[in-house]
């Protein structure tokens, strides 16, 4: 699966998207809030099969979990699917900054 890092742990392999959904998931949010935060000033705007695929390989790797909402009176009824970063997922985000900060010196 994935290599050691320096304490033990076993590290997880995310792709930039994946740490970008991480990064915004500080809070819960649904898949549209996530798609707007990601996309505010990104030069090429990421799409809802990119995104979803994404949630899909995060709550595979245990990085995320989700809740239904209640219905909702302004989108016509519809539930919405809560998204939220588990400890495993908050764990792999720092992880993934560390060795980001590391190779600035």
């Amino acid at each position: 699966m994935g290599e050691q890092n320096s304490e033990g742990d076993e590290a997880l392999n995310l792709s930039a998207i994946e740490v970008d959904i991480l990064s915004v998931l500080v809070e819960q949010l649904y898949g549209l809030d996530i798609l707007n935060r990601l996309n505010c000033g990104r030069p090429i705007a990421l799409s809802f099969g990119s995104l979803y695929g994404a949630l899909n390989r995060l709550e595979k790797k245990r990085c995320i979990e989700w809740r239904w909402g209640g219905e909702q009176e302004g989108s016509g009824g519809a539930r919405r699917k809560y998204y939220k970063a588990t400890r495993l997922g908050k764990h792999a985000l720092n992880q993934w900054r560390n060795y980001r900060s590391s190779l600035n010196g």
